[in-house]
């Protein structure tokens, strides 16, 4: 029997979606977490790394995710947009019968040799992967790792973990960073810095890689090593860089294994701080401060005439463009520029003052949630609401549905004075121009990525 409703469907209903709870003006927000994130979205924009992609960063490291299969289809279909990820990557699957029977050591131990017999070219680094499960039912991976190491003393074995389920202490961005410098291990000192855990080699023309050098230090960036032994060098360090507040735990990490003084000197768009990083690495490092002045001058010559340029044109940013969405957003309301919107879900501790500031000085500039469930169902118009809008990051493209966007991931190298100066000039071009293929690069993981 055919039902009247089956010949004659019911009319389906539409929903009017409100952005309450998935935008706010910052003059109403809470800090550190403006939106209450409960169901989550995930945007198509995925330029930003993944658990599957990081560890490609070091030269000659295979990777081995030990499992459920259900945990596996993602990171597999990852790895394989990496060049040759596919031959850097193996699984061992984790069943109904391991968890019965209890012997995930085993399991694991047995899965990973039978991997690396298999291997035509034994690898250098294997970083093994847990998942959830095997935590829940309290593996114990010292017997694991001291079983391998015994069995496979030519290779280096890094402890992986994929158990987002399970954050405590550290998200899986910052635990994740970590263990990708735990092959490091100490050897002679030499006048070197290291560079860390930056998934882009840092651009080479900033200020204060030219000061380091005419120090007379080498540099290691761990994102730029090419061979294994270049990532094995940086053992021989005097002190970590790093850049990203997420890198903190690998920095002090190595601080405590290694003897290696971690220094914190963090991406920037006011000149207070930018300053404060040269005068910090030159104190700790004995090296000559540049002319700070006349980086300023040449900022602010800059501006101005990328200002004439854009005008009022809409402006909005994107947190996976740059770790402070914020103080970009400072930097260039206070020099004029309309920026109307700030894509991002949470507010680093470090971005405190920039946004008191900003409650204060532009209590209108909307702050949008990137991963709240109404973000699947609000408009994505923009581009058609206001004419143009400039998009800096992959995000905030896709959000406003616009073809004018600097193409910009965790500030892609860009660095102090010099990283500011060149991301202007980006900007410049993307205003320019527009990008007719914003839809399909925004969806390549790892934007950039080379393995």
């Amino acid at each position: 029997m055919i039902y009247e409703n089956e010949i004659h469907p019911p009319q389906v209903p539409r929903y009017h979606v409100t952005p309450d709870g998935a935008e706010i003006a910052i003059g109403q927000a809470s800090f550190p977490k403006p939106f209450h994130i409960g169901l989550q979205y995930a945007s198509p924009a995925r330029g930003h790394w993944t658990i599957a992609h990081s560890p490609m960063l070091i030269p000659g490291c295979h990777e081995i995710y030990v499992c459920c299969a259900c945990c596996l289809h993602g990171v597999v279909l990852s790895a394989d947009e990496v060049p040759d990820g596919a031959g850097r990557f193996s699984m061992v699957t984790l069943t109904n019968e391991n968890l019965i029977k209890g012997n995930l050591e085993e399991m694991m131990i047995d899965g990973i040799s039978h991997i690396i017999d298999d291997m035509p070219e034994r690898p250098k680094c294997v970083e093994g992967f847990t998942s959830c499960m095997q935590h829940f039912l309290h593996i114990d991976l010292h017997v694991v790792y001291d079983t391998l190491r015994q069995k496979y003393p030519d290779i280096d074995f890094i402890d992986g973990y994929m158990i987002p389920t399970l954050q405590r202490r550290f998200t899986p961005d910052i635990l994740g960073r970590r263990q990708l410098m735990r092959a490091v291990q100490p050897q002679p000192r030499q006048k070197a810095v290291n560079y860390v855990v930056n998934y882009y080699p840092v651009d080479e023309d900033n200020e204060l890689t030219a000061m380091l050098r005419q120090g007379g230090y080498a540099i290691h960036d761990f994102a730029a090593c090419k061979t294994y032994e270049e990532y094995k060098a940086m053992g021989e360090s005097q002190a970590n860089i790093y850049f990203l507040e997420n890198a903190g735990p690998a920095a002090k990490d190595m601080e405590k294994r290694l003897d290696q003084q971690a220094l914190y000197l963090p991406y920037a768009y006011d000149y207070e701080t930018l300053r404060r990083n040269l005068q910090q690495a030159a104190q700790i490092l004995g090296l000559d401060l540049p002319d700070c002045d006349a980086y300023e001058r040449a900022v602010e010559e800059k501006v101005r005439a990328l200002k004439e340029r854009v005008g009022d044109t809409h402006i909005a940013i994107d947190y996976t463009a740059t770790p402070r969405p914020l103080g970009l957003a400072k930097f260039l309301l206070i020099h004029g520029f309309n920026v109307y919107a700030v894509y991002l879900d949470a507010i680093s501790p470090d971005e405190k003052d920039t946004f008191q500031f900003l409650q204060a000085h532009y209590p209108d500039l909307s702050l949008r949630s990137t991963m709240h469930f109404k973000r699947r169902l609000l408009p994505r118009d923009d581009s058609r609401k206001y004419g143009k809008v400039l998009a800096i990051g992959q995000m905030a493209a896709y959000f406003t549905d616009t073809k004018y966007f600097v193409n910009l991931i965790e500030n892609s190298g860009l660095y102090g004075y010099v990283g500011l100066l060149k991301l202007l000039d980006w900007i410049g071009q993307a205003d320019e121009a527009e990008n007719p293929k914003m839809r399909d690069i925004i969806q390549i993981k790892a934007w950039g990525c080379h393995g």
